[in-house]
């Protein structure tokens, strides 16, 4: 059972210290996520920085998301106004104002000041099933820690299994689970019909665009392997293979080239009586983005991520990721990399065009509705908030304060906020790296050492 001893490492083994170790490094020998070399412009260190700064990035988002989860914008605004909200080990925000205190309800006060939730544990999870195969994804692996988890928790830090979706919980709970996880997970889809395309997945997204980076094909396996585990909507399919899409290519440093041509959808969310041209149109054959698309007015903006212009080379890294995988959506099951119980063919084409509405410009935050109770778990809502901040031009020298002041401006709109933050927190903690993180932050995170031992020997396998 993971995590079943007492000892704080995050190696979750009951072996004695000298025999965990010979595991360790012979799992670490036969490593099979060791970077190659001339896969990537970056060298070792400064991927293993990038690397560092998704995972604890995600943490963080997920962390503050914690304050705001399940709130309307308006409980949000009576309880926290304009923020910010007080987190890690400051007292004040970069302007000197001093951080609105947590609030406590009855869900909130089953954690600690500066704890995770249950995106973390789940990411927690993956990681140690990583290590434990050497870097190769295996579902089953995968499953019984997720199964293990909901019984018993993080045993090593008596921390229990709190916060989970129902799409997550139910899947979990089907009785071929273990032996099975995809046929579990597809039972419980054909069964439930509210909010099939959950975000209980994609959280776990940004980590598997780190296993075997430089192999698009191995990514795009991993990710929807995964997603299908508990999700296996193609909508949650497609998002989370974007998000790790994304996140390869960043590692490798792609160039990115703007193109000029990104989709620009025309429709309201949720409406799938769509054109048929705009449907199947790639997004690389689409109209250019105007000016006013690309550089914000910052008069009258309430938040400052919608006073960032957009950054067109990662606008078109996004175009990109998204052309790579849109057949999961206009073309489903012709590809069994993206296999979904979805056979409607044209439910899912109309999904595509809804994609494209939350993740190009003209959307802003607001526009997003994060917090729409009907929705607001909604796998689309969580990509789109993550790739808006994630597309921001930051202000020279501003990273840091920048990543504090967006994920804090995600965190605000409520709705699934530590869903939403914690995608967004990877993204932009990938594209910082970790040494731009806010060390008041990352240092005030609770179990903040055991989660650098975790994060260490994880990327010891790169």
């Amino acid at each position: 059972m993971l995590f079943e001893n007492t000892d704080p490492s995050c190696h979750s083994t009951a072996k004695t210290h000298a025999t965990q170790s010979d595991y360790t490094e012979r799992t670490l020998r036969e490593s099979q996520a060791r970077i190659p070399s001339g896969c990537s412009k970056l060298n070792r260190l400064e991927i293993v920085d990038k690397v560092k700064g998704l995972i604890f990035g995600a943490v963080l988002g997920d962390c503050l998301g914690l304050a705001t989860e399940g709130m309307t914008k308006e409980q949000v605004e009576a309880v926290y106004g304009e923020g910010p909200i007080r987190f890690g080990l400051e007292d004040e925000d970069v302007t000197g104002v001093v951080g609105v205190p947590f609030f406590r309800d009855a869900y909130r006060s089953m954690f600690d000041d500066n704890d995770f939730g249950d995106d973390t544990d789940q990411q927690l999870l993956l990681v140690q099933s990583l290590i434990h195969t050497g870097g190769v994804f295996n579902n089953k692996d995968f499953a019984k820690r997720l199964k293990d988890w909901s019984q018993h928790g993080l045993v090593a830090l008596s921390k229990p299994p709190i916060g989970a979706g129902r799409s997550t919980q139910c899947t979990i709970n089907h009785p071929g689970f273990e032996q099975d996880p995809h046929r579990a997970a597809a039972d419980v889809w054909r069964a439930k019909h509210v909010l099939r395309s959950a975000n209980g997945a994609i959280t776990r997204a940004p980590l598997l665009g780190v296993v075997k980076f430089w192999d698009g094909t191995t990514v795009i396996e991993n990710a929807a392997d995964c997603c299908r585990v508990t999700h296996p909507d193609p909508r949650s399919i497609a998002s989370c293979a974007i998000v790790s899409t994304l996140v390869a290519r960043m590692l490798r440093s792609q160039d990115t080239e703007y193109n000029d041509y990104p989709p620009s959808p025309t429709s309201s969310f949720g409406n799938n009586q769509l054109d048929q041209d705009q449907v199947f149109r790639s997004p690389s054959n689409t109209p250019p983005l105007s000016n006013q698309d690309l550089m914000h007015n910052t008069a009258n903006k309430k938040y400052f991520i919608d006073t960032l212009s957009t950054d067109p080379s990662l606008l078109s890294l996004v175009d990109s990721a998204i052309e790579a995988n849109q057949r999961c959506l206009t073309a489903p099951n012709t590809d069994p990399l993206f296999y979904s119980p979805e056979t409607d063919q044209q439910l899912t084409q109309g999904y595509y065009a809804q994609l494209l509405a939350h993740c190009y410009p003209p959307v802003n935050l607001e526009s997003l509705a994060l917090d729409h109770t009907d929705d607001s778990q909604d796998v689309f809502k969580t990509l789109g908030a993550a790739i808006y901040g994630f597309t921001r031009q930051l202000p020279k020298g501003e990273q840091t304060s920048s990543f504090k002041r967006i994920l804090m401006d995600v965190v605000l709109q409520g709705g699934d906020a530590d869903s939403n933050a914690s995608v967004t927190g990877a993204l932009l903690g990938l594209r910082m790296g970790y040494s731009m993180l806010p060390s008041e932050w990352v240092v005030g995170l609770k179990h903040w050492e055991w989660l650098e031992d975790c994060v260490e020997e994880f990327v010891a396998l790169l």
